[in-house]
């Protein structure tokens, strides 16, 4: 049996509680996605008691932001249905940062050639490759886990594992950025406009600026809960994602038009965002 190293408290801690609330919603008759990773990581930690810990953010969070769990859902139905859709327009490059314990490699259903790069912190990556390994999950795509600090140079461990950037990429941004500073957020987008080839696609998140003050206190205490702390918001995406060579769509998290017929609470007040990269085709690929 391949060993699992649960992840430490902190930032690693929140993916298990995101994949919790995947298999929650994997659990409902009417479900907007069936996510087996998230099935075999609550039954290998079983006996784990960091999950104890997660069981107890989890019931906080439904008690102080009713409707809350059903916006991990929409994000993950909506980056889902982003990725298929560019995938199938002919993008065979996928990158996540930050990936956690995301499922998409296990249960998309991607194009012949799909190759796709998961990039989280040291800890994270043997921990998310044993875990797949153990489910006995088959892979949608080519897989390739990607150990890197992603306040530090991820670019070069990236490369590394093959990623080319003369291809289109697919880029998802999920569950991270509210995590940096501004500082180190601006340059994860440098970075990503950097490596990307005409004809690639950006997905991310963020949250509004609201949530650093008294509004989002309530739910900023869940994850500080979990050893985690927001550092960062903003309102201006369109404009932000724009001055790094991105033409950006942006939503609302709870705006009903990518809601897929769900309630969405207001709180935490998050920002979901497409975009597809408009730098000149002769300008220089590093």
């Amino acid at each position: 049996m391949v060993e699992l190293q649960t992840p430490s408290i902190g930032v690693g801690q929140t993916a298990l509680f995101v994949a919790w609330m995947r298999q929650l919603e994997s659990d409902r008759p009417d479900a907007l996605f069936r996510d087996p990773l998230a099935a075999a990581m609550l039954s290998a930690l079983a006996e784990d008691p960091v999950l104890a810990d997660v069981a107890e953010v989890i019931k906080q969070t439904h008690d102080s932001a009713a409707g809350f769990p059903t916006y991990f859902a929409v994000r993950t139905r909506f980056f889902d249905d982003e990725v298929i859709s560019a995938t199938r327009r002919g993008v065979r490059q996928v990158v996540t940062l930050a990936a956690g314990v995301d499922g998409r490699t296990v249960r998309l259903d991607l194009p012949a050639g799909t190759r796709w790069f998961e990039v989280d912190l040291p800890e994270m990556t043997p921990f998310k490759n044993a875990l797949i390994e153990r489910s006995g999950l088959p892979l949608a795509c080519e897989r390739h886990g990607v150990a890197a600090d992603l306040r530090e140079d991820w670019r070069t461990p990236l490369r590394a594992a093959g990623f080319d950037p003369s291809q289109p990429t697919v880029w998802l941004i999920e569950g991270l950025l509210m995590y940096l500073t501004d500082a180190a957020g601006d340059a994860i987008l440098t970075g990503v406009s950097e490596l990307s080839a005409p004809g690639s696609r950006l997905m991310l998140e963020h949250l509004k600026a609201a949530m650093l003050e008294e509004e989002g206190r309530p739910v900023r205490e869940r994850v500080e809960e979990q050893g985690a702390s927001w550092l960062s918001a903003r309102d201006d995406l369109t404009s932000w994602m724009g001055g790094h060579g991105w033409s950006a769509r942006v939503y609302a998290g709870d705006d009903p038009r990518i809601g897929y017929g769900r309630a969405v609470a207001p709180l935490p007040a998050c920002w979901l965002a497409t975009g597809t990269f408009t730098r000149p085709a002769d300008a220089p690929v590093n």
